[in-house]
């Protein structure tokens, strides 16, 4: 249950992570290519203007949320899905009786 509980965290995080770094790997890739234009355009000068930094906006939260607890959700639900398994036990290589070898194999084991 524990284990089950941090993979879906995991989970959670994971999405949640990839989606803000590409987000910010964007706005990077935005920022240098704007950057290289107003380079081109301009004559160099020097600007020490103090600028105020941005977080992201309130409206990008809600699909990394979103999505996050989507992919947690679905994991967590798909870790405690009961599935069929059918009991098999391995039936290492031997000998068999008439002298010849028989390779490994899965047999199925009955229910008791």
């Amino acid at each position: 249950m524990i284990r089950n509980l941090l993979i879906a965290i995991f989970f959670f995080f994971g999405p949640a992570l990839m989606m803000f770094m590409l987000r910010n790997a964007l706005l990077l890739l935005r920022l240098w290519l704007k950057a290289r234009h107003h380079q081109e355009q301009q004559a160099k000068i020097i600007d020490i203007t103090p600028k105020e930094d941005k977080r992201a906006p309130l409206w990008f939260y809600v699909p990394v949320v979103l999505v996050s607890l989507g992919c947690a959700v679905s994991v967590f639900l798909f870790l405690h899905s009961d599935f069929e398994v059918e009991s098999r036990r391995y039936v290492p290589a031997h000998v068999g009786e008439d002298g010849k070898v028989v390779p490994g194999h899965w047999e199925p084991v009955k229910p008791k």
